[in-house]
């Protein structure tokens, strides 16, 4: 049930960036029961294993969440794993959600090098004023992109081209930046909302595979 939940929402995220509350309400209902028979059935120790695991689980996924470094969704998504994952006592399994984390790590950067593959292909910073740091976190966490894409997949971009008169820079954040008016140009540089609970999901499948081979 959980990963069939997870792997449902990351669909939704990779498809529209928005994930329908429904999603984690409903295998809530059936999860909670089954976690607390499962947790209640073990040994007082387990049981302060299981608390620890999700208090750290439910700090990550507030902090994320306050500093702006993840979105809403992503920080329910940690929350929802830690809850109804419960620990094993191998490395592995101590903190599931940091295992999910970790190799959610393999689709980020499968991801990030599909970025740079685009920009590689269509990007262009003729006109910008920008160092080369910047010109590579660009191309790596960026793409350069037409207006009609931007118009099409408007919920997947958010631009960070900034026009000042003739010149052009580009904004970068390490927090997940507001919603932006279009700078008017036909092409400009856009940060890309990844889908992180897809990222997530392939994550915890991953895991999943790595259960039974123990």
């Amino acid at each position: 049930m959980l990963i069939s939940a997870l792997l449902y929402a990351g669909y939704q995220d990779y498809k529209t960036r928005e994930i329908d509350d429904k999603t984690w309400v409903y295998p809530s209902i059936i999860l909670a029961p089954l976690t607390f028979f499962e947790v209640y059935n073990r040994t007082p120790t387990y049981l302060q294993i299981y608390l620890f695991s999700l208090f750290l689980g439910l700090l990550i996924a507030i902090l994320t969440l306050k500093l702006k470094l993840t979105g809403e969704a992503d920080a329910i998504a940690f929350a929802f794993i830690s809850l109804f994952e419960p620990p094993g006592y191998h490395i592995i399994t101590l903190f599931p959600l940091g295992s999910v984390i970790i190799l959610s790590l393999v689709p980020t950067l499968l991801y990030t090098c599909y970025n740079l593959y685009w920009n590689l292909k269509h990007g262009s910073f003729a006109g910008y004023e920008a160092g080369s740091l910047v010109k590579a976190l660009a191309m790596l966490t960026m793409r350069y992109i037409s207006r009609r894409e931007y118009e099409e997949k408007s919920y997947m971009y958010i631009p960070s081209t900034q026009k000042q008169g003739d010149k052009l820079t580009i904004e970068l954040s390490p927090m997940i930046p507001e919603k932006v008016e279009n700078p008017g140009l036909d092409e400009f540089w856009a940060v890309t909302l990844a889908p992180y609970v897809f990222f997530l999901s392939i994550g915890y499948l991953i895991y999943t595979i790595l259960l039974l081979t123990f």
